[in-house]
C-alpha cells in the first residue's frame, strides 16, 4: 500500500481510468474483506465529497471496503464536522492524501442561485453560506463556473481552517488535491494541489 502522496494519487487515477475504460476490478468488495478490516481501518486516502447519489466515490476510484475514508455532505462543504473527520483521518489513520471532489450540476450550488426556493432552516444555512461564497467569488451567473469555483474554494477552506492539516502540508506528509466530476462524461478532472499559505 503506497504512503507517498504522489503514489497514492497515481493509484486513485489508475482506479478511475479502469472505471472509465469499463475494466473496474471491484477490489475489496466481498464479505472476506469486511472481516479483514473489522479490527481496524487503514484507508489509502480520504475524500471530501458531495452527498449527491450520482457521485459514488468508491466506484469512481474502483476501490472497496476500507480503502477510502469518505466524508460527504450537501455541496461538498468544509464544515466543522467535515474538517474534524478529515483531521482524524490524517492524524490517527495517517492518510497522506485528501481529495476534495466537487461535481457538475451540484444541487446545493444550484439552490444558491434560486432566492425564491423554500428551504428548511438547516438547508437554508448551508445554501446561505454557498450564496455568500458565490457572491464573493463573482460566480453567480453560471452554474458550471460556480460549481468549479466552489470545489476549489472548498479545498482552500479546508486547508486554511486547520492548523494540523496546514502543518502536514508544509512537512510534505499530506497533499490536498481538488478534483471535479463531470456527470455527463463520468470523468474526473484533476484541478491541482492546494498549497499551505506562507508562514508569517
Amino acid at each position: 500500500m503506497p504512503t507517498c502522496p504522489g503514489a497514492v494519487l497515481d493509484q486513485l487515477r489508475a482506479g478511475h481510468q479502469r472505471f472509465l475504460d469499463g475494466h473496474s476490478l471491484h477490489p475489496h468488495s466481498d464479505r472476506l474483506r469486511m472481516l479483514e478490516v473489522e479490527a481496524g481501518q487503514s484507508p489509502v486516502a480520504a475524500v471530501l465529497g458531495c452527498a449527491d447519489s450520482r457521485v459514488p466515490v468508491e466506484l469512481l476510484f474502483d476501490t472497496g471496503f476500507g480503502d477510502l475514508f469518505v466524508v460527504r455532505n450537501a455541496g461538498t462543504m468544509s464544515t466543522v464536522a467535515a474538517i474534524a473527520s478529515l483531521e482524524y483521518a490524517v492524524s490517527h489513520l495517517e492518510v497522506p492524501v485528501i481529495v476534495v471532489l466537487g461535481h457538475a450540476a451540484c444541487g446545493a450550488v444550484a439552490a444558491a442561485f434560486d432566492r425564491e426556493l423554500s428551504l428548511t432552516p438547516s438547508l437554508a444555512q448551508v445554501v446561505g453560506q454557498l450564496r455568500m461564497e458565490l457572491f464573493s467569488l463573482g460566480g453567480e451567473d453560471n452554474l458550471e463556473e460556480a460549481c468549479r469555483h466552489h470545489t476549489l474554494n472548498a479545498a482552500r477552506n479546508l486547508v486554511d481552517s486547520s492548523v494540523m492539516l496546514t502543518d502536514r502540508l508544509r512537512s510534505g506528509r499530506l497533499q490536498v488535491e481538488a478534483a471535479y466530476y463531470n456527470l455527463h462524461t463520468t470523468s474526473i478532472e484533476w484541478m491541482g494541489a492546494v498549497m499551505a499559505m506562507p508562514q508569517g
